[in-house]
């Protein structure tokens, strides 16, 4: 690995995962207490495509650092995918808030409630995972956060898979099916864009071992 420049990007990759962290907790409070009557879903989308923002800006920011330093401790091109992969995280979860408002989504059933909690169990283990990564090489428990992201998303395929049989099942309107459906695999898409991170992280490590 080469030596360390002055821009810390280990710490700007633990700052993008904690922008997915705080989305996540934002986007599961409003689907605990979801109730489309009392809250005005657009404010809601605003709020989250505001964290949605900062963890762009801080892609930009290491961007620029990569432009004008000669010394990476990372290959450069690990870096831009480290950061464009946990901004995915984020893009995915305000994909997420912006099916509620676009669908015009009224009601949520217990598996969207569910896929909630799971997504805040996982960008935590992935923010986890992001502060052991710049000393990888003495960490003993990084490996046990990836895999917790792993499990996690293993969770979040079955109860995808579950939660999709159970809608075509049901006698609800087919518009409602359209609607719950792409709610459903958005969710989904915020655990697979974690899984890619960690993912990454263990090709990284592996190179660097």
């Amino acid at each position: 690995m080469a030596r360390k420049s002055g821009f810390n990007y280990f710490h700007s990759f633990i700052s993008m995962a904690n922008y997915a962290y705080e989305a996540a907790k934002y986007l599961d409070n409003i689907v605990k207490v979801f109730d489309p009557a009392s809250m005005v879903l657009l404010e809601k989308v605003q709020g989250i495509h505001e964290i949605e923002h900062k963890a762009d800006d801080e892609r930009h920011e290491v961007i620029t650092h990569l432009t004008t330093e000669f010394m990476t401790p990372i290959e450069r091109e690990d870096i831009m995918e480290m950061v464009q992969k946990l901004d995915n995280v984020v893009d995915h979860i305000d994909d997420v808030m912006r099916a509620v408002y676009m669908f015009n989504i009224r009601t949520l059933s217990p598996s969207i409630i569910s896929f909630g909690e799971l997504i805040v169990r996982c960008t935590e283990a992935l923010k986890t995972t992001m502060e052991k990564f710049e000393n990888f090489r003495k960490s003993r428990t990084i490996k046990e956060y990836i895999v917790k992201v792993n499990e996690i998303e293993d969770e979040g395929d079955v109860l995808h898979l579950n939660s999709i049989h159970e809608l075509f099942s049901s006698d609800i309107s087919a518009i409602d099916v359209i609607r719950q459906n792409k709610l459903l695999d958005d969710m989904e898409n915020c655990l697979d864009a974690c899984e890619e991170v960690v993912d990454t992280v263990e090709r990284i490590m592996m190179k660097n071992s």
